[in-house]
């Protein structure tokens, strides 16, 4: 299993007097320290006009991370595409690519708050036909040729990017982990990526869903030894169990009662769905081996939500780092 870091950047500067600007250092500093302890990835969330998430341009703030780190990869989950122009997406994270030295992941999807569409003044209704033709304008630049584009959405005429990627191939992901969702992505022959507790109540749940899409997946002819299915988690990672749920509690139902979408849960509701992972090490061992077995192999740790303070973001990375990590993975820290 691969280990990683996911911000959604929520920021409540009125309520707990923290500035956005201290909020976007804190996850620089968060981010250098995985690269150092041997973390696979980080992944950062896209959010529009709200506190629920105020990072707008993620390969910005990648770019800093890249520029500080060595070996992480950095993920960004996700780009709506149906807000974006496909050419500029393409240039932007092939950009990044470079920059990175070949480190980009990169999660897509077609959006699910009526607050953005209706900033971007873009309609939801066809935002599922709108996704598949932006992401067949990216394909189509990252091969490097000259192309032309007539869909229904997107048109372009005789158009070749400068800038590729420099990875061959860029890992995508597209963000679903509904029923059906997940099954026609199966069918479209990419990795699905999410957070459980949106889509799903129990861990067996989510097995189900997680093995009809790879039902779907073979049954079109894809080759299922190419899928890598990160799932997103609330954690924090403390010495003794009291001391984790003390410390945590508080921080996620600050972040569930912000989040605008999913089905209304609290700290409790979701401890009793085995879909957190606060504890001792061993209780998250414990918990990840559960997920491990319905098919997740890469885990993407939400430890800073909902205000939680510096110095215990650090010490959950420090603590997963040195006594989690092991049970899944050999750590060489870098």
């Amino acid at each position: 299993m691969e280990f990683g870091l996911f911000t959604v950047f929520d920021n409540y500067k009125d309520e707990i007097g923290r500035s956005h600007k201290q909020l976007l250092d804190d996850v620089v500093e968060q981010s250098v320290l995985a690269d150092q302890l041997g973390y696979d990835s980080v992944w950062f969330a896209e959010h529009h006009f709200s506190e629920y998430g105020i990072l707008t341009t993620p390969p910005m703030l990648l770019t800093v991370v890249a520029e500080r780190t060595k070996n992480i990869r950095l993920g960004v989950s996700i780009v709506t595409l149906p807000f974006k122009n496909p050419i500029q997406v393409a240039e932007d994270y092939a950009l990044l690519d470079v920059l990175s030295d070949g480190r980009v992941n990169l999660g897509m999807g077609s959006g699910y708050l009526p607050h953005e569409f209706s900033g971007f003044n873009v309609s939801g209704k066809d935002k599922a036909f709108k996704f598949n033709d932006a992401l067949a304008v990216i394909e189509k630049a990252w091969t490097g040729k000259r192309f032309s584009h007539n869909g229904e959405y997107f048109q372009f005429e005789d158009v070749k990017l400068e800038v590729l990627p420099k990875q061959k191939e860029v890992p995508l992901w597209i963000g679903a982990l509904s029923h059906n969702g997940s099954q026609f992505v199966g069918k479209m022959g990419y990795s699905i990526m999410g957070v459980p507790y949106v889509a799903s109540s129990s861990i067996k749940e989510l097995g189900n869903i997680i093995a009809n899409y790879k039902e779907k997946y073979r049954e079109a002819g894809h080759d299922e030894s190419k899928i890598k299915i990160p799932l997103a988690l609330h954690a924090y990672v403390a010495e003794t169990r009291e001391q984790a749920e003390r410390d945590a509690r508080e921080h996620i139902n600050r972040y569930l009662d912000t989040r605008q979408y999913g089905r209304s849960a609290q700290f409790e509701d979701l401890e009793a769905r085995e879909q957190l992972l606060v504890g001792t090490p061993d209780d998250v061992i414990e918990r990840l081996k559960k997920y491990e077995d319905i098919g997740c192999d890469h885990i993407m740790l939400l430890m800073n939500g909902g205000g939680m303070p510096q110095e215990k973001v650090l010490s959950s990375i420090e603590l997963t780092a040195k006594e989690v990590m092991p049970a899944f993975k050999e750590v060489v820290i870098k």
